[in-house]
């Protein structure tokens, strides 16, 4: 699988360990991540630290995970956005909805 998570004290981490976050493994990422949404994990962490790409296939999924955890009262941030992602996300104004931390070594 391409992902690996984290459970911290108050939060799921999910690292997706791709380059590319596209149309090729959208389904893939999408159905990993319900799952542990699925598992009562409310507050997740989505780490993009090895992304160096999303497309319009990969921001859907994006937007599928915040839509879901807003309608269990959840919460979704992002970390380690690299400049592609960032822009794409600044470019649909999509970083002014999601929470984007800094640094992904967050242990809480």
């Amino acid at each position: 699988m391409n992902i690996s998570t984290t459970t911290l004290e108050k939060a799921k981490k999910i690292r997706l360990n791709i380059e590319k976050f596209d149309v090729s493994n959208m389904q893939e990422m999408k159905k990993a991540i319900s799952t542990e949404i699925d598992e009562n994990n409310k507050n997740i962490i989505i780490d993009f630290s090895p992304v160096s790409f999303v497309d319009s296939s990969g921001l859907s999924v994006v937007i599928a995970t915040f839509k879901q955890l807003n309608s269990i009262n959840g919460e979704l941030r992002l970390c380690g956005l690299q400049e592609q992602p960032l822009e794409l996300l600044q470019i649909t104004q999509l970083h002014k909805v999601f929470t984007i931390i800094d640094s992904c070594d967050v242990t809480e």
